[in-house]
């Protein structure tokens, strides 16, 4: 499974980390200059691209909007990675296809859970009164 070769954890524990938010990790993992750190971004990112490439195929998106710790993986080298889908994918289904680190990185939840709030006003803004 994906989940199992393309892992926060396995971040986590090649930078040393026990527990960090994604900020944090990110931060530790572009500051290091260990050779394993830079091996196992590189083996998340390739499995990654084979994972997305594979989806690329079947549904032909136009836009990949990646977040959490996988936004992460493909910050730390987004050209390698699109090239890695690019290369894998279908001609024609990678033709167009934009790769994106999610514009909301941590405040995610925080504008969910907002929107959710107003979700009533959002939907009808003249029937709440």
């Amino acid at each position: 499974m994906l989940e199992d070769e393309v892992s926060r954890a396995q971040l986590l524990e090649v930078a040393g980390l026990a527990a960090a938010d994604e900020p944090t990790l990110a931060a530790a993992l572009a500051a290091s200059d260990s050779p394993d750190v830079a091996a196992e971004l590189a083996r998340q990112r390739r499995i990654l691209s084979t994972a997305l490439a594979n989806a690329v195929n079947v549904l032909n998106p136009s836009l990949v909007v990646l977040g959490g710790f996988l936004a992460t993986v493909a910050g730390s080298d987004p050209d390698a990675l699109a090239s890695a889908v690019a290369e894998q994918a279908m001609p024609a289904a990678a033709e167009d296809l934009d790769l994106r680190v999610a514009a909301l990185g941590e405040d995610r939840l925080a504008i969910g859970a907002a929107e959710l709030a107003f979700q009533a006003l959002l939907e009808d803004p003249l029937q709440v009164a």
